[in-house]
């Protein structure tokens, strides 16, 4: 959450009523039969335009530590409800 706030900020996007959640599944690993992690990151952003949302989350993920930490090794989903 505080990446997106970071990024919201610097873009002059004020998050106050935002909330950030996430859930982490294990299933099959397509690339080797295996097993793998997979996440589910959903944004709230009360009041902010779906396009603009959805911006801002994509930025924060790339910003994010534990995002850049395991970008390329766990399938990760982000979602976004706004307005």
């Amino acid at each position: 959450h505080s990446a997106l706030k970071l990024v919201a900020r610097s873009k002059g996007v004020d998050l106050t009523d935002s909330a950030v959640s996430v859930e982490v599944g294990i299933g099959l690993d397509d690339s080797d039969g295996g097993f793998g992690l997979t996440v589910a990151i959903e944004a709230e952003m009360p009041g902010i335009n779906e396009a603009l949302a959805l911006e801002l989350v994509e930025l924060a993920h790339q910003t994010c530590p534990y995002s850049k930490a395991t970008m390329g090794n766990i399938k990760v989903t982000l979602t976004v409800t706004s307005e």
